[in-house]
């Protein structure tokens, strides 16, 4: 089970299978009228869907049942109610929970077959719905007895058949246990966390087929799946569900020897204490939205694109300031000339040439000497790249927010129902997509304007007060920072004042009398920055550009802080040591962050042609060479690591790595 706990950071999948490259062409309408996404009609499509899965499943058929009668479904829920426990999967013919339609239910309870409940597949070929389903007020009843009789309901990502069973059956579901949540909480550097890959990986120990037939329906409905076939696949998945389940189970109760051997009582901690009672928040969050102003959304895109067209004028006529030099650019290159009249000032191929080759300008990072990245850009002081940035933020604005927000209005609520991922980052930070309402300006009050209260509502909107520092003191214990939040004092202004040798007073945005103190936001700011890049781990190089300072002044800062306040290097240094001895950290709750490669060696050498410079082929006495002639000399890797320890900054290691290339010698950091 080591793999479950200790993998290396998540990979790139490997590349789809060779069915699905068939299947992935162009859209195009089918001879019924359907538009299917694929190359091949419906019938050859679904056709073609049968055989793959009566071959692959069909093994299984007497494993899987459907049920179409609604005395057999009751005695089924009976048997879940009894157990006390049941694995349940919606299929659907989309990924919206609103307006998708519920093609059908699977459920697993314990000593029964795994069935697919059908209740809304149509004829492929008529269009109308099948006969011989079960009804909406039928499975809806039966739904709630189990939440009723509090039946122990185990899901794979919970939260969508929590919110497609509220909204098409009007039944909230209370998830027990959720696969994909516990995945991510026993392993978040898992390279798949789907569920066939984990059953496939877990369950079955690598072996068999993981039966992800997914693309198989790419671009067709589930409703249009025949039941035949698709209740052996629906089916299945409940099944595995909870086998996953009762794999996972040990590791995630507390009181379970296996939990406690593993030291994994934190994580079950979280599990069951924070992250599940989550699940149905988040859905309510999401199943509720946000309202959206398509009246102000209409004006604030035509004032954008207004003021794109302006920042895109103000670059040609600076261009036409150099207008005689671009000339004499696109003669020298002649039918080699890559630079369009006008210039694309959306290329980055020809913004690299007016920067570079026109106007001569030096790069402001060696490594990347064509690079027109916003990084490069806000480095390079000229008035051309100033105009760059000002388009591009404009047409980022328009292009992300003004222009996309009103496409992803859902149009049935006639609001913008984001997705949260409660476990989105590693870390276990929250994640958002579709659209990423945790990005949205802060900057750009005109943006934010766009979103608005429910008629009838207010909108609230609420932080925290220095959330880090507070954070940090209490987790380092470092008195000096406790002591400061007892006497009601400002953690930043307190550090400040240590750092710049001055009073606490001088250090504070405001003055007494409330007027503004801007030499005292400045400091409050610089030590801002250092906190938080001490927080996050920024190296003294990143911390001196945060403060617009040099090297040598962000070092005298930064030491001065580590000196002021010793409770807060012992826990970096503390955090780091548990990282490397253990393999992971924890937070207050008890979640694990592991970070696999803190317990590799910091510098791995290598020959880069796999032998010394001076090896010679011709040796001939063979018995002398062996592996540890091959490795490159402890003296060597001593010298370079002393050199790469001492070295101030990315650029000093590059070029000792480079250094350390010219003799032949591969230095992985």
């Amino acid at each position: 089970m080591a793999s479950l706990f200790n993998l290396p950071p998540r990979s790139t999948k490997a590349g789809d299978s060779l069915l699905a490259k068939k299947t992935s062409k162009t859209s195009k309408v089918d001879n019924v009228g359907i538009t299917i996404k694929g190359g091949d009609g419906l019938l050859e499509r679904i056709s073609n869907i049968n055989a793959m899965v009566n071959k692959n499943l069909g093994k299984y058929i007497d494993r899987y049942d459907v049920i179409k009668e609604e005395n057999i479904l009751e005695k089924y829920i009976d048997d879940c109610i009894k157990q006390g426990i049941v694995s349940i999967d919606t299929e659907t013919d989309s990924l919206d929970p609103i307006t998708c339609t519920l093609a059908g239910i699977s459920l697993y309870t314990i000593g029964n077959k795994a069935v697919y409940i059908p209740l809304h597949h149509i004829n492929y070929i008529t269009r109308a719905e099948i006969e011989n389903q079960i009804s909406d007020k039928f499975i809806t009843s039966q739904m709630q007895r189990l939440v009723d009789n509090n039946v122990k309901i185990v899901m794979f990502n919970a939260k969508f058949d929590i919110r497609v069973i509220k909204n098409k059956l009007n039944v909230e579901l209370i998830p027990y246990w959720d696969c994909y949540i516990a995945a991510r909480l026993l392993n978040e550097n898992e390279p798949e966390n789907n569920l066939k890959a984990l059953h496939k990986k877990y369950c079955l120990k690598g072996e068999g087929d993981a039966f992800a037939f997914d693309s198989l329906f790419k671009g067709i409905p589930f409703t249009l799946i025949p039941i035949n076939t698709g209740y052996l696949y629906a089916a299945r998945d409940a099944e595995i569900t909870f086998e996953l389940f009762e794999f996972q189970r040990p590791f995630l109760t507390k009181d379970d020897p296996i939990c406690i051997e593993r030291d994994l009582t934190g994580p079950a901690y979280v599990f069951h204490n924070i992250e599940m009672p989550l699940i149905n928040i988040v859905a309510e969050m999401e199943d509720t939205g946000i309202a959206f102003d398509f009246e102000f959304a209409e004006k604030l895109s035509k004032e954008y694109n207004i003021k794109l067209k302006e920042a895109e004028n103000k670059f040609y006529k600076l261009c036409d300031d150099f207008g005689e030099e671009l000339d004499k650019y696109r003669e020298r290159q002649g039918a080699a000339n890559k630079l369009e009249y006008p210039i694309n000032i959306s290329s980055p191929t020809q913004i690299a040439i007016v920067l570079y080759d026109v106007l001569g300008i030096e790069p402001p990072d060696k490594s990347k000497p064509r690079a027109t990245g916003e990084e490069i850009l806000q480095k390079i002081n000229h008035p051309i790249a100033k105009a760059i940035l000002e388009y591009r933020e404009i047409a980022k604005l328009l292009s992300t927010y003004i222009d996309k927000m009103p496409t992803v209005v859902n149009s049935k609520t006639g609001r913008i129902h984001a997705s949260f991922n409660q476990i989105g980052a590693n870390t276990g930070r929250f994640s958002s997509s579709d659209p990423n309402m945790q990005n949205i300006p802060s900057h750009n009050n005109d943006i934010r304007k766009m979103f608005k209260a429910t008629d009838g509502y207010v909108l609230l909107s609420s932080d925290y007060s220095a959330q880090e520092p507070r954070l940090t003191a209490h987790m380092s214990g470092d008195e000096k920072m406790i002591a400061a939040y007892r006497e009601g004092k400002d953690l930043y202004v307190e550090i400040a004042s240590i750092a710049y040798n001055l009073p606490y007073d001088e250090c504070k945005e405001f003055r007494e009398d409330g007027t503004k103190n801007p030499e005292g936001k400045e400091r409050r700011n610089a030590a801002k920055a250092i906190v938080l890049g001490v927080c996050y781990g920024k190296g003294v190089p990143a911390i001196a550009e945060d403060l617009g300072v040099s090297k040598k002044k962000a070092q005298e800062i930064y030491d001065k802080v580590m000196i002021s306040f010793p409770g807060l290097k012992k826990f970096m240094e503390d955090s780091e040591n548990m990282a490397r001895e253990k393999g992971f950290v924890t937070t207050v709750w008890g979640r694990k962050r592991r970070l696999p490669n803190m317990q590799l060696e910091p510098y791995e050498f290598s020959y880069i042609d796999g032998v010394p410079k001076d090896f010679d082929p011709l040796f001939d006495e063979e018995d002398e060479i062996n592996n540890d002639s091959l490795e490159v000399d402890e003296n060597i890797k001593r010298k370079y690591i002393n050199l790469l320890n001492r070295a101030y900054g990315k650029k000093e290691k590059e070029a000792i790595k480079a250094k350390a290339r010219a003799e032949g010698i591969l230095i992985k950091d």
